[in-house]
Formats: C-alpha cells, sequence, structure tokens
C-alpha cells in the first residue's frame, strides 16, 4: 500500500494521535501579532512623534517599513485622525423650527 495516499478511512486512534498532536502545538499568540494589534500597541509613539517631534504619516510610515512594519499611509493617517476625534467637543444637534413653531408676527399666521 503507497502511504502517499489519502485515507478514506479513519481510526479512533488516529483521532486521538491527531488531538494529541494537535494539543502539543505551541501557542502562536505571542508571536504573530496582525498589523492591527501591532499598530495598536505603537500607538503612543505614532502619536507622539506626530505631535511632539514634528513627524508627518508618511514619515511614521517610512520609519515603521524600516523596521520591517510594511503599513499603509491610511493606516497611519486613522491612528492620527482618531487622536484629533477623542479630543474633540461632541456638538449637540441643532434645533430645527418649522413654520409652524414660529410665533406670528404682527398678528398674522404665517403658514
Amino acid at each position: 500500500m503507497d502511504t502517499k495516499t489519502d485515507k478514506k478511512w479513519f481510526t479512533a486512534d488516529d483521532v486521538e494521535l491527531a488531538k494529541s498532536a494537535l494539543d502539543e502545538l505551541p501557542d502562536l499568540t505571542e508571536k504573530r501579532l496582525t498589523k492591527a494589534s501591532v499598530l495598536e500597541q505603537l500607538m503612543p509613539q505614532i502619536i507622539l512623534l506626530s505631535e511632539s517631534k514634528g513627524y508627518s504619516a508618511e514619515d511614521i510610515k517610512t520609519a515603521l517599513e524600516s523596521v520591517g512594519i510594511t503599513v499603509g499611509i491610511k493606516a497611519v493617517r486613522d491612528i492620527l485622525n482618531s487622536k484629533k476625534k477623542t479630543g474633540k467637543k461632541v456638538r449637540q444637534a441643532r434645533t430645527v423650527t418649522t413654520p409652524a413653531d414660529k410665533p406670528a408676527v404682527n398678528g398674522q399666521q404665517t403658514n
């Protein structure tokens, strides 16, 4: 029997062996970070470079690329814009008046 062909059937022992092998695999979450996670961890430094040291989004993107972290300019700008948005006050919506809400002028109603 050729060992390179796919099995059509498996035994309970095969399943247990596979479970055991998978359980023994190391945790890679600390070694395999997503770009979003990396940028989240770098956010304070990115904001500091922009606000305190005068770096542009393009400068920061280039600096990240020089250390092997390739990100889009939009990702860097989103971080810088998110900092600006959190610092702004929330505006209240204006009330809109309709002709029915306006007081009568010279005793006449406006319709």
